[in-house]
């Protein structure tokens, strides 16, 4: 008898806990003037927006450009082919400045050997997986344009000038970096150069 009783009391204050629970929050409905209604789309929109900000990037994590992963300074050195048939060794130095999420490129280019000097500047804007871009070298005074694509760490591209015409290849892997130059006519033939980030 006593247990029937106990459950009951307990049953009792359950009750009147969850009465009292929505009749406080029935009373904050009518003191604002909104109804159940209105309340349920007040509600909704809430979780909607909550939903939709949880499901934006966070900004550790946006969407990065192409050359995000190439910025910091690179050092190396390689084989040049001269029109001759002649083969030189070359040292190169690299500086790469990734702007605007990594969808644009400032580089600075410096390569010497026995016979050849080339101090090389560049911009590079990348949309859609294609490239355009405007260099200028300051040892021989000459300058113009490039354009290519870009399809994951690997870059191919068409160096153009007034005098000069070159195809370049460049492929990342993390601190290293390949790159491949040939121009077919030129004094120098092909560029060949292993790149470190230092």
């Amino acid at each position: 008898m006593e247990k029937v009783q106990t459950m009951t009391s307990l049953q009792h204050i359950t009750n009147k806990r969850r009465a009292f629970t929505f009749a406080d929050l029935s009373m904050a409905a009518a003191n604002c003037g909104s109804s159940v209604v209105s309340s349920s789309i007040v509600f909704t929109a809430a979780a909607i927006l909550v939903i939709v900000v949880a499901l934006l990037p966070l900004p550790g994590y946006a969407a990065q450009g192409p050359f995000a992963d190439l910025s910091g300074n690179w050092a190396g050195g390689g084989t040049i082919t001269l029109s001759s048939g002649s083969n030189e060794k070359i040292l190169c130095h690299a500086t790469y400045d990734a702007q605007a999420a990594g969808n644009n490129l400032q580089l600075a280019l410096r390569c010497a050997s026995d016979s050849y000097k080339v101090n090389f500047r560049g911009t590079a804007l990348s949309s859609g997986g294609n490239m355009t871009g405007d260099w200028f070298e300051s040892t021989n005074q000459a300058a113009g344009q490039f354009v290519g694509s870009i399809k994951g760490n690997h870059i191919d591209a068409r160096i153009e000038g007034q005098t000069f015409a070159a195809f370049l290849n460049i492929t990342t892997h993390g601190n290293r970096q390949s790159v491949s130059l040939r121009s077919p006519g030129g004094r120098v033939s092909t560029v060949t150069i292993a790149l470190t980030r230092r």
